[in-house]
């Protein structure tokens, strides 16, 4: 591996030039209209695709950890297969230091994984009980924030991600700042907690909920910090994520929480994080409590990952009632989903190469989905 911090200037004029802004306004009106419930001429589809290492460099997870630029090329890499495609995505970089951040705030020590972005571990018994008699978390307005070091550190990359692309006007105007993975809730409880926090719904959901709203308090907390820093508005997540709201609440640890538990101890939180700036909410497997979140107040969209476990018909039906978006949805549709689904939805599908995601882009602006009979 090269150790050595990469030139950017190659690769920045390279995107400068491939950046057309109008397409990027096209896009953005078209998923204005889509998440509106409005006709549409095709599905917003993002087309996803590893560009061949000689044209954009790629790096481990160790290194992109360790070095902002390489942090940097590494979030630039959609950027770039999305502006030599021109599909549907809007562009986004994010400063992509894992799922631990907020839990970070409270105490959770952080691992790196090969392989894989870093993850958040629980804290001891004696920090847990603290949090939970009511020990103040850090205060992170106004620069207050530079005792936590990985939170110092992404807010650090966020300024210098800003800083990078000014000389660039395109780069500048069409690449957005996107909010941090502050995950949501429960997911950052549980990982502060661990996974006795699971016995603690039955055994003290009092406790599971003070926690959460400590979590929800600081978490809306470092949304305005990264909005002061970055400049950019607090009602829009922006980047791949725009025209849903501020953020994104991913509720991947609750699916292991049946409805009674959702709608009892977490949907109060989960619409409290919302409140302010409204989101989307993002979560793999199988939730069966995903109906439950459809009356919750400033959500505007859901993006349930793994589509297999559900049946996209009948949800749609129900989302599309509730003028609830369904995005970057990832399995085929078949043709009865096809012909009903029309607008309310997004999709985002993996290609092999850019030939075969040309391919993707010319039947999506023939048919209005980019899905075909034989997939399905």
């Amino acid at each position: 591996a090269n150790m050595a911090s990469p030139n950017l200037t190659p690769y920045l004029e390279r995107l400068e030039a491939l950046i057309d802004l109008d397409h990027v306004a096209r896009t953005r009106e078209l998923h204005r209209r889509a998440f509106a419930f409005e006709p549409v001429e095709h599905v917003p589809t993002v087309i996803l695709y590893q560009a061949p290492d000689e044209e954009w460099p790629r790096f481990t997870s160790q290194e992109i950890y360790d070095d902002p630029a390489k942090m940097l090329l590494s979030q630039l890499h959609d950027v770039y297969v999305g502006a030599k495609l021109q599909d549907d995505r809007l562009y986004g970089i994010r400063a992509d230091y894992g799922s631990g951040i907020i839990a970070s705030i409270f105490g959770s020590p952080t691992a790196l994984v090969a392989n894989s972005l870093p993850v958040g571990l629980a804290v001891t018994p004696d920090r847990l009980a603290a949090i939970l008699a009511g020990e103040p978390p850090p205060a992170i307005a106004d620069g207050a924030y530079r005792s936590l070091p990985l939170l110092s550190r992404a807010f650090d990359t966020v300024a210098y991600y800003r800083e990078t692309l000014r000389p660039y006007p395109k780069l500048a105007r069409a690449v957005g700042s996107q909010m941090l993975d502050i995950q949501g809730p429960f997911d950052n409880a549980s990982i502060i907690w661990g996974s006795a926090i699971f016995a603690a719904l039955y055994e003290a959901p009092e406790q599971v909920v003070r926690l959460m709203e400590q979590v929800v308090d600081v978490t809306l907390a470092v949304v305005r910090e990264h909005r002061r820093i970055d400049g950019c508005p607090l009602d829009e997540h922006d980047g791949a994520w725009q025209m849903l709201g501020g953020l994104c609440v991913r509720n991947d640890s609750s699916i292991c929480v049946g409805p009674r538990h959702y709608r009892g101890l977490i949907r109060g939180c989960d619409e409290r994080l919302l409140a302010p700036y409204g989101g989307w909410m993002h979560f793999c497997g199988r939730a069966a409590w995903w109906p439950d979140v459809l009356g919750i107040p400033n959500l505007r969209g859901i993006n349930p990952y793994q589509g297999e476990f559900y049946d996209l018909y009948s949800m749609y039906e129900r989302c599309e009632a509730a003028r609830m978006s369904i995005v970057q949805w990832t399995k085929p549709l078949d043709r009865r989903c096809r012909e009903r689904i029309r607008t309310g939805f997004s999709r985002i599908i993996w290609a092999a190469d850019y030939d075969a995601a040309r391919r993707l882009v010319d039947r999506l602006h023939a048919t209005g989905h980019a899905d075909s009979e034989e997939e399905a």
